[in-house]
């Protein structure tokens, strides 16, 4: 079973993805590293030396993708992906990466016994630790655990996400909606992608193996900026519809409220907007 890690990046994010790849060439793990470059980028000594270092990798693929956005960029590294596999409908495993990520030493063929185990698992979350301090930056379940049950505070990160190939036949892909680098909202894309597998009959199944570290910086931090709020009001209407997603957002903004001892009022505008943005598209 191939493993493909889809690595997104932009920028001067670039000089950072050679740290993301392994030193040594792995059988059967191949990276896919597609490069946004924003209109007011230009190219230094560092993002020409990484780029070299990448094309002379022969288990690296390259490639600059039209269009901004996360969702964009996660989405056509998973379009190259199915390109570069010898039967393009045959077993194979997406790992969803960024540029600040490292994989432990055992990461690829814990993720590789995973679904050869499970061969109903279309989609498994696993583990992250914080790259400052090695503890983890959230509460995970106790256990492995199906997506369905999760507890309540429990958030996915795009980072500990992967997918067999096949849940990309389904019509699996991140929303271009959600996200950074979205018109309107700045997060959401890994909730509104769980709930499309779900929607779409897709196991998911959430495990306990740590496969890397990352920086802990989440949306989470920034739980009263605009956008995000923006989001979660987006992503309850998504999932719920308009009505209930209202009604989650009232209670989200009256949680808010007294956790920071602010008006409620202010942060449940901000998530209708989000509502109401959602809600439109769902009716065009």
């Amino acid at each position: 079973m191939d493993i493909y890690v889809l690595i997104s990046t932009i920028d001067t994010g670039i000089c950072r993805v050679p740290d993301v790849v392994r030193a040594e060439v792995a059988d059967g793990v191949y990276y896919v590293v597609s490069w946004q470059r924003s209109t007011s980028f230009v190219a230094t000594t560092g993002s020409d030396d990484a780029v070299a270092r990448l094309r002379c990798r022969s288990d690296v693929t390259l490639t600059l993708p039209d269009g901004c956005g996360l969702c964009r960029n996660r989405n056509h590294a998973m379009d190259v992906a199915v390109g570069l596999m010898s039967d393009s409908l045959g077993d194979a495993v997406f790992v969803i990466a960024d540029d600040d990520e490292r994989f432990t030493a055992d990461a690829f063929t814990s993720i590789r016994s995973t679904y050869e185990c499970w061969t109903k698992l279309d989609v498994a979350l696993f583990r992250v630790r914080s790259s400052v301090d090695g503890f983890y930056f959230k509460r995970y379940p106790g256990g492995m655990i199906s997506w369905d049950y999760r507890p309540r505070t429990y958030y996915p990160c795009s980072v500990e996400m992967t997918m067999r190939a096949r849940a990309y036949h389904a019509g699996l892909r991140f929303d271009p909606r959600f996200g950074l680098g979205s018109e309107e909202l700045c997060a959401g894309e890994e909730d509104v992608f769980l709930i499309d597998a779900r929607r779409k009959g897709l196991k998911v199944l959430i495990f306990t193996a740590d496969i890397a570290s990352t920086p802990p910086t989440t949306t989470g931090s920034r739980e009263l900026d605009a956008k995000v709020l923006r989001s979660k009001g987006a992503v309850y209407a998504y999932e719920r519809g308009y009505v209930r997603g209202v009604v989650r957002g009232v209670r989200e903004a009256l949680g808010l409220g007294w956790r920071h001892r602010c008006f409620p009022w202010r942060i449940f505008r901000e998530i209708m907007r989000g509502i109401t943005y959602i809600s439109s598209w769902k009716q065009d």
